[in-house]
């Protein structure tokens, strides 16, 4: 009977399967399915214990993300994202907890990052004003090593695009250093001159009482002068612009002018005996030794330069020197036929043991005899400075004109 049965159930399970394959394969599913109420049979879908049944584990197991993803299209997704809606939804405290900066900065690459960031457009929105305000300087100086920052810094390359020169003139260094050293140079040359009043002064006091004068009434200078001389400043030193020179000046700017005048026709013979010697192939030994030839040519040289001299600057370069100035008698300035007369009548002077020179001394207006033949005579001037006497002396005639 069991046997009879199993047998029973086999045939009509061959029935029914083979019966159902039949219906399958008449039935078309498109009719069936239109003939389905979907949304009746969603309804009497219980959802949350379908959820509850499913294996969310074993079913995201089964699932290939990758493949998922590419076949996302991002861009409409992402046009569908209200940005707002999601940030609004952020917890941004719990996001930022959450977040390992140490983790996040070891998986920072820097150079990317800064290659990604347009300088110019980040300086242009930086407030450098607010910026420096908020900048405790001295903590910030403090913080900073000067001498390895100094050891960093290539002077030369530093240097190479600056105009030094430009630079140097534009800040006035070399007028300050000439000026600087006008000053230096002239109070050198003041300080010599003065000591030469002085002993003018003295000498002039010691005649005027050998020769019972009183040294209050001699006249001081050229009227001209005098009278356009402004007066001088109240100080510890007497002026003497314009007045007469004594015998010490004149002899100091007489020694300065004989050995320029015989240094410079020293040099200027050798210079043109070497250039004749090497142009002409002779030499000028007739100049060089101590006969007539040589001492008219220097005599020649002399005249030229003393007339020269006293014409175009009514000085020379002696005289210059030691601050004295040729003018007129009564101080007008000299004149090319005073300067010409003067020049020629020099050497008159010389005569009868130097008595013309002498003069100097005794004479009130300190004029020897050519000064006398030209109607000239020799005065302080010290340029722009004013013609002193040292400060001690000064008040010792101070006390005694008082």
């Amino acid at each position: 009977m069991a046997g009879t049965g199993g047998e029973g159930r086999g045939l009509f399970h061959r029935i029914t399967g083979g019966v159902t394959e039949r219906v399958v394969d008449l039935v078309d599913p498109d009719i069936v399915l239109d003939q389905v109420d979907v949304d009746a049979l969603v309804a009497r879908i219980d959802a949350d214990a379908l959820l509850a049944r499913i294996d969310m584990n074993a079913l995201l197991a089964r699932v290939d993300l990758n493949a998922l993803l590419d076949r996302v299209e991002m861009d409409p997704l992402l046009d569908r994202v209200d940005p707002d809606r999601l940030l609004a939804r952020v917890d941004v405290a719990a996001l930022v907890s959450r977040i390992d900066p140490d983790e996040l900065m070891s998986r920072l690459d820097p150079n990317a990052l800064l290659d990604r960031v347009d300088m110019n457009a980040l300086l242009a929105r930086v407030d450098m004003n607010s910026l420096l305000d908020h900048v405790d300087m001295n903590t910030l100086l403090d913080h900073v090593d000067l001498n390895a920052l100094l050891a960093k810094v290539d002077v030369e390359a530093l240097l190479a695009p600056v105009d030094l020169e430009a630079l140097v003139r534009r800040s006035g260094v070399p007028e300050l250093v000439a000026e600087s050293t006008n000053q230096l140079a002239g109070s050198a040359i003041d300080l010599v001159r003065r000591q030469l009043v002085a002993l003018d002064v003295v000498i002039d006091r010691i005649v005027s009482r050998l020769l019972r004068r009183d040294p209050d009434t001699q006249p001081v200078g050229p009227p001209l002068l005098l009278v356009t001389e402004p007066a001088p400043a109240a100080g510890p030193r007497l002026t003497v612009s314009g007045h007469y020179a004594g015998p010490v000046t004149r002899a100091a700017a007489a020694a300065l002018d004989v050995a320029i005048i015989t240094t410079s026709y020293t040099l200027g013979i050798a210079g043109l005996g070497f250039l004749a010697g090497v142009f002409l192939g002779t030499t000028f030994d007739d100049l060089n030794d101590n006969g007539p030839i040589a001492v008219g040519a220097l005599a020649v040289w002399a005249f030229l330069y003393s007339f020269g001299s006293h014409a175009v600057a009514g000085r020379t370069l002696g005289k210059g020197i030691v601050g004295l100035r040729v003018v007129g008698r009564d101080g007008s300035p000299l004149s090319v036929r005073r300067a010409f007369v003067r020049t020629l009548a020099f050497p008159l002077s010389a005569l009868v043991f130097g008595i013309g020179y002498l003069m100097v001394l005794v004479q009130r207006e300190h004029r020897a005899l050519h000064d006398l033949i030209a109607g000239t005579a020799s005065v302080y001037d010290w340029g722009e400075r004013s013609a002193e006497i040292p400060g001690p002396l000064s008040a010792f005639l101070a006390r005694q004109s008082g």
